[in-house]
């Protein structure tokens, strides 16, 4: 019996769990929850049919049914993993598990600056919630506020405030195991704990990193620290002129993020990042390829930008902010045509008086990234995150800058937009590749080029951070010490939590024994879907 025929005879037993109104397919599946940027003629992968339930038993009830019936879930939060492969399954046929009906804020202190959410609970309605309840309390906000705050937090995303990197915010997590067991992480595990929000660690191991990008667990419930409201807050833009004074701000800006003079995630964006989500093309250009040098002198000069612009916060006292930002202009002093812009708000500042681009060092949802799929103009435009980590130098952003270059601007002839999100000692290139989605030999290119910069990368010692569907099984590949010993122990490990395999297959690249695919046959650009390795069963 085939995935798909195992989710049909499941159908029945979910609909009495959760109701048959809580049970979509049709449509809604193919609209709500496949991947938005695949050919929605021919996908590469859709699910039987979508599950929401609106509380932890029914999820609990959910997966034992999954493993009565032997037929695998793909679980998600809000479900808008876009550019990542959306709510679609590694798995062809697997029933899709979304989240967005559990959508509670369950608690908010303002003591202790924390919030516990549910996972169907998104940045935008948190940062509402917080407001409309007079809270002195800062959400932290990825480039689309729509996401979910645990989605997006268990797949190590950022955002640019002091607390941009949400897996270490994280504090307490309540997990459905595979076998529908019920946990909760630190010390949440003891059961009148006081502080299974205020206090990471509990006894014994940590296991709250052990259910991100896994699939060992569904996060039903989360804590996550928040950042109190400071009295003043700055914008400090920098513009840089050229490539090359971009890879000395580089340079400049690390020893102020190790000595913590600048405590926020600073982001150094490229022109071609901004100038997409404000215009589209044909304002510009004619013609397809990329625009060139003269066309970026007239962008830059209409919108007062750099060829690259870093976006630095500052939080506090103003008296405290002009020591910060006198020590900014004395480190980047040495670089020529580097130009500091700043703007000061007060830590209350309403949304419509804080200048868009300055928004999210505030925590303030934007949803303008989403701009950036209009620039070609194709009726159904998709892209592709290619996402990979190199040490904090600026040789290090020369390199990643002349691959993609090389790849997407030449060999594709495509514009591209990409940024570099600096942590004192690392920092993670998120680079967005637009593709037609309406045309296959496209999305083929595209992907082709995405998958050899994957490899390109790996070869010189950098690796993705995250990766769409159809990459996990090669970025896992390229994480290869001893043979992929790490890979070898998350497989004893999902085969331990998971025997029956039924929890998101393949997320991660890693498979459970019983839909582990053909050693090797998931490591090429655009795969065949894998096969289930299992054997047919009633």
């Amino acid at each position: 019996m085939d995935i798909v025929d195992r989710a049909e005879r499941a159908r029945p037993d979910f609909e009495a769990a959760i109701g048959s109104e809580w049970v979509l397919d049709g449509e809604v599946l193919a609209r709500e929850f496949s991947d938005p940027y695949d050919n929605l003629e021919q996908p590469r992968s859709r699910g039987s049919y979508v599950l929401q339930p609106g509380n932890v038993e029914e999820v609990r009830e959910i997966v034992r049914i999954a493993n009565e019936h032997k037929v695998p879930l793909w679980t998600g939060s809000q479900g808008r993993n876009n550019g990542y492969g959306g709510s679609a399954p590694r798995l062809a046929g697997s029933i899709i598990v979304n989240l967005r009906r559990m959508n509670r804020v369950l608690e908010v202190n303002e003591t202790f600056g924390y919030a516990v959410v549910e996972p169907g609970v998104s940045f935008a309605e948190l940062n509402a919630h917080l407001i409309e309840n007079g809270y002195a309390l800062w959400t932290d906000v990825p480039d689309l506020s729509w996401g979910s705050v645990i989605g997006n937090t268990l797949e190590h995303g950022v955002g640019y405030t002091p607390y941009g990197e949400h897996a270490d915010q994280v504090c307490g997590m309540e997990v459905v195991l595979p076998d529908g067991d019920l946990v909760r992480t630190g010390m949440g595990a003891q059961a009148n704990s006081r502080n299974f929000h205020t206090h990471p660690r509990g006894f014994g191991p940590r296991l709250d990193q052990m259910f991100m990008q896994s699939n060992f667990g569904i996060v039903t419930k989360m804590g996550l620290w928040l950042m109190p409201r400071p009295e003043a807050w700055r914008a400090v833009w920098i513009h840089c002129e050229t490539d090359e004074s971009c890879y000395q701000l580089i340079d400049a800006i690390r020893p102020l993020l190790m000595d913590r003079t600048i405590t926020n995630r600073v982001t150094i964006m490229s022109l071609m990042a901004v100038v997409p989500t404000q215009s589209v093309k044909k304002d510009w250009h004619e013609g397809k390829e990329p625009v060139n040098d003269e066309v970026r002198a007239i962008m830059r000069e209409r919108f007062g930008l750099g060829n690259w612009n870093a976006r630095i916060g500052l939080y506090g006292t103003p008296e405290l902010m002009d020591v910060q930002q006198r020590l900014i202009e004395q480190a980047i002093a040495h670089i020529g045509g580097a130009r500091l812009v700043a703007r000061e708000y007060p830590g209350d500042a309403r949304v419509e008086d804080v200048f868009p681009p300055d928004q999210a060092m505030a925590g303030i949802p934007n949803m303008d990234l989403l701009n950036f799929l209009n620039w070609y103009g194709f009726e159904h435009t998709g892209h592709v995150a290619f996402a990979p980590i190199s040490p904090l130098t600026g040789d290090d952003g020369r390199t990643l800058h002349n691959i993609l270059e090389r790849h997407c601007g030449q060999g594709l002839g495509r514009d591209f937009g990409e940024a570099f999100a600096l942590t004192a000692r690392s920092m993670q290139l998120f680079a967005l590749v637009l593709y037609n989605a309406g045309d296959t030999n496209d999305i083929d290119r595209t992907f082709e080029a995405t998958a050899a910069m994957i490899r390109e990368t790996a070869a010189l010692g950098y690796g993705e951070y995250r990766g769409h569907l159809e990459f996990m099984d090669l970025i896992a590949e390229q994480f290869d010490f001893n043979d992929h010993a790490g890979r070898r122990l998350n497989q004893r490990l999902k085969d331990a939590l998971d025997p029956n395999g039924i929890l998101s297959p393949g997320r991660q690249g890693i498979w459970p024994t019983a839909f582990r695919p053909a050693s090797g046959a998931l490591t090429t650009a655009r795969p065949p879907l894998p096969a289930a390795a299992a054997a047919d069963a009633d």
